[in-house]
């Protein structure tokens, strides 16, 4: 399991490979020594983390609290997410205090479809005060959506 020393220690992968493609990415991750399930969840839910600390503090947002995986039903928490709550806490952290890291902490927010989405919509002129954003629909990733029990951990 993957823990928040971890996690701190692949952030500037985000820089380094900031020109890349997610699969870069994640080939890297994997070889810094993150399981594929990991590294898939580092790559997905690290951008959306750490792009809702920033925009929570420039705009009146509503983020949902579930995701989509593309071919899969339904909507699935990042409460169940343990990456996700712990790329809330270092980003909050970064953000607030480490200001020595904006530019790491910009490279993953970059990457993010939340991002993205925003950033379309202030380009066309639309009013963000308020708005609700849709739950993010993530494409290409095998392990998201699963639960990940003690016994399939051993084997990811």
């Amino acid at each position: 399991m993957i823990d928040r020393k971890k996690i701190e220690g692949v952030l500037p992968v985000f820089l380094e490979l900031r020109e890349k493609d997610d699969s870069a990415i994640s080939v890297d991750l994997e070889q810094r020594g993150l399981s594929r399930d990991d590294a898939e969840r580092v790559l997905a839910f690290l951008p959306s983390a750490f792009c809702r600390i920033a925009l929570s503090h420039k705009f009146d947002l509503s983020f949902p609290d579930t995701y989509k995986v593309e071919g899969l039903e339904g909507e699935f928490p990042y409460r169940d997410e343990p990456i996700y709550k712990l790329g809330i806490e270092i980003a909050s952290q970064i953000y607030h205090g480490e200001p020595g890291l904006s530019e790491v902490f910009n490279s993953i927010v970059t990457r993010s479809a939340e991002f993205n989405t925003v950033n379309s919509a202030l380009n066309e002129g639309a009013e963000l005060a308020g708005a609700s954003l849709s739950p993010t629909n993530y494409f290409g990733y095998k392990t998201l959506g699963k639960k990940r029990g003690r016994f399939s951990r051993f084997f990811s």
